[in-house]
Order: C-alpha cells, then sequence, then structure tokens
C-alpha cells in the first residue's frame, strides 16, 4: 500500500514537470516551452528574442498568459506583438495595459495582436467594473470604444451590461429605443421592455411584421400607430456595404415625402460582420426609425463584395 501510494506520488511530479508553460534562455537563445494534448510538451525558439536582454514579466493578471520582454520586443505565450514599446510597458488592471501611448486590452479577444484600445488617453483611464473603463469622454468596453452623451453617467451592471441616464448599453452596442423604466435583462445578449424585445442590441427581428412594400398603403395609413414593419423584397440580390451604404435608403425618401425630416443617421456594427444604418426621423405627430440592415452571408467567400443580405425595417411612436 505504501509502494503504491510513492508510485502514485512520482507520477503525479513527473506528470506536473512535464506539462510546463514559459520562457528559458539556454544557450545564448530564447526558448518558449508550451503543452498541447494533442502533440504533448514542445519548445520554441523566438527568432526575435535577445537573451541577454530578455526577462520575464509577472502581473497579478486575470488570464493564464505569459509575459516576457527584451531591448526590442514584447512576448505573449512566445509571440512577438507588435507595436508595444517594452520599456514602458506596464498593467493597470482589469486586462488592461498601458506603454507610454497607447492601452491594450488583453481580454476575450480571439487575437492575441488585436488588443489597442483605439482613440483614448493612456493617462486619463479610470477603470469600471469589468470589463468597463472609460477615458475622458469615451466608454470602454474590452478593447472596443464607445462615445456616450456623458460618460460619468454610466453604470455597469454585469460584464455585458450597463446604462446611462438615457440608455441602456449592450457590449458595445447602445439600446437607442429601450424604455429604462422597465428594461429587463434576459441574458449576455437579450433584454426587453414593455414595447419590445432586444437581441445584440437591437430590436428583434420577431417583433416586426413582415410586408413587401407594394402593400403597405403611405398614402392611406396613419404611420405613427403602425406596428413595426420589415419591408421583405426591396433588394433581390446580395449588396457591398462600402459600395451601399451612402445609397438612398427607400423608406426613409417615403417619409420624407410625407413631411418626415432627419434627425440623425448612424452606421453602427450588428452581430458580428453584419451592420445597421439607423435613421431617425420626426414630423409634428411622431419619431419614427428606420433601419437598413446588411446580414452578413457566410456561406459567401470572404473576398467577394456583394455579401450582405440587406432589408429596410420602421418602428414609430
Amino acid at each position: 500500500m505504501k509502494e503504491n501510494s510513492i508510485l502514485f506520488l512520482v507520477l503525479l511530479f513527473l506528470l506536473l514537470t512535464s506539462c510546463t508553460r514559459g520562457y528559458k534562455v539556454e544557450g545564448g537563445k530564447v526558448y518558449y516551452e508550451y503543452w498541447n494534448e494533442g502533440s504533448g510538451q514542445g519548445k520554441l525558439l523566438i527568432k526575435e528574442a535577445d537573451a541577454k536582454t530578455f526577462e520575464e514579466l509577472n502581473f497579478d493578471f486575470e488570464h493564464n498568459l505569459e509575459f516576457g520582454k527584451d531591448k526590442n520586443h514584447l512576448f505573449i505565450d512566445g509571440e512577438v506583438i507588435k507595436n508595444i514599446d517594452p520599456k514602458t510597458f506596464r498593467f493597470i488592471g482589469h486586462c488592461i495595459f498601458r506603454d507610454k501611448d497607447s492601452a491594450y486590452f488583453f481580454g476575450f479577444s480571439n487575437n492575441i495582436n488585436d488588443y489597442v484600445i483605439k482613440g483614448v488617453n493612456p493617462n486619463s483611464i479610470k477603470l469600471l467594473k469589468y470589463p468597463w473603463a472609460k477615458a475622458d469622454n469615451i466608454l470602454i468596453y474590452g478593447s472596443d470604444t464607445l462615445n456616450v452623451n456623458n460618460v460619468n453617467d454610466f453604470i455597469p451592471i454585469d460584464e455585458d451590461w450597463g446604462k446611462t441616464k438615457e440608455h441602456m448599453i449592450n457590449n458595445t452596442q447602445i439600446l437607442y429605443d429601450a424604455d429604462l423604466e422597465t428594461f429587463e435583462i434576459i441574458s449576455s445578449f437579450e433584454g426587453k421592455d414593455k414595447n419590445y424585445n432586444y437581441e445584440s442590441g437591437f430590436i428583434k427581428e420577431d417583433d416586426f411584421k413582415k410586408i413587401t412594400l407594394k402593400e403597405f398603403d403611405f398614402e392611406k395609413k396613419e404611420i405613427c400607430e403602425n406596428e413595426p414593419i420589415a419591408f421583405i423584397g426591396i433588394y433581390d440580390k446580395l449588396k457591398s456595404y462600402e459600395e451601399d451604404k451612402n445609397e438612398k435608403i427607400e423608406i426613409v425618401e417615403k417619409l420624407k415625402s410625407k413631411g418626415f425630416k432627419v434627425n440623425n443617421t448612424k452606421h453602427l456594427n450588428w452581430s458580428g460582420e453584419s451592420k445597421i444604418i439607423r435613421v431617425s426621423m420626426t414630423n409634428n405627430k411622431c419619431n419614427c426609425v428606420v433601419e437598413k440592415l446588411y446580414r452578413y452571408d457566410f456561406s459567401k467567400p470572404s473576398e467577394t463584395k456583394e455579401i450582405f443580405k440587406v432589408t429596410e425595417r420602421m418602428h414609430c411612436n
């Protein structure tokens, strides 16, 4: 029994010591050791690393990443990280780091080199509840930024939701239509209020009645009293967003002819690669929002220009 216990401890020790991750300087070269369940223990030569000035970096960091630097480069898990000054690189908190010029988020991004928090002054960053932060008048979510009317009004709710005095915010999407007083969070990307159900920052498609443009009579209908409508069949071919985004929107033109005026137009990301153009309009009776949806067609090769299925919809109140 005692011999079995000793054997078990020896095997456990060998297993733990063999499954190593980290940097090693040997023979004037820098290596990164790693463990892969498929291939086992591995050892990678970091050709760019200068062994004389190389050092490991240890941070009180939420994720299992291995940092290192030399006089010229920063390394994470053995990979050279581009465009970061290793001399001034330091940890701020909540997966946010900085150097002399910029701020970086090494959190939930799938691409280790997709990390820059664009357009913020690293000296002005203030941490909120993870993964939220702010810098001057900019709200930060991970490595993404949002412009809100008053960032000091923002209150984080959890890792996916927050709010200001005017709007609910889901990740990087401002829910412009949501009613704050009645809004309920359902999941990390879903919510509802007294009027609508929301998904990924926008009113759910199921809340819209589908109709063709020919079926809807803009002359006789009282537009302000209509339920949300999605107009199908306007576009019979896939579109290029870059080539189409400045074209006239059919429903916007229809509403203009009925006395509506455009207040603002926003070009927004929607559900991954998809896009939305959101046009806010008013007349003397109500407010209407027209959205032109560009749904990314993943069945097409990525180099194809015409890769978006396009629809238009509107809702008024």
